[in-house]
């Protein structure tokens, strides 16, 4: 498991790059089109800017790196499946991304490193089911957990795009 912990945190980074680098522009652009076709969403980033988005990219970012680290440290199974877990979601989200783009007809800002960083993290899903000898329990269990901690943390992550937003527009 060691050779893929780091695997996870440097897939993060590349892909959060484009996130943080375009989302912006992209939300600037298709503001309108989100107000008319997905208002829950538009509402989501109406406070949105690049640096609040970059926070909560940091502070998520801490998260997996405490995680990995934890796992490392403690070479214990249950982290290392909790890792999995992470790691199956970070997976999905990826696929939403894509699948957001396929619904909306458009690029939007994390296809590209999306479509790389999915193959390269199946691989890395696959060979640590098999080197952690998983059931199928074990990987649905865990990614359950998996989606409960992320999303509790990306609900978190993403107050602090507004929060940091306002505080910085000194609201």
């Amino acid at each position: 498991m060691l050779q893929f912990v780091w695997l996870f945190p440097l897939l993060f980074l590349f892909h959060d790059m484009e996130e943080i680098i375009g989302f912006g522009i992209w939300l600037d652009r298709n503001q309108n089109m989100l107000e008319e076709r997905y208002p829950k969403i538009s509402r989501t980033y109406r406070d949105y800017s690049t640096e609040g988005m970059a926070l909560a990219v940091f502070e998520e970012f801490m998260v997996c790196i405490f995680f990995c680290t934890l796992a490392v440290v403690i070479q214990v199974k249950s982290l290392w499946l909790f890792w999995l877990g992470a790691f199956i979601v970070y997976a999905l989200h990826l696929v939403i991304h894509i699948g957001q783009s396929i619904v909306i007809k458009q690029y939007i800002s994390s296809l590209i490193t999306s479509i790389i960083a999915l193959p390269v993290s199946i691989w890395v899903i696959l060979e640590s089911i098999s080197e952690l000898h998983c059931t199928i329990g074990n990987v649905v269990g865990y990614s359950a957990l998996g989606i409960m901690v992320v999303g509790g943390n990306l609900k978190f992550a993403q107050s602090l795009i507004g929060r940091f937003t306002r505080w910085k527009e000194g609201l």
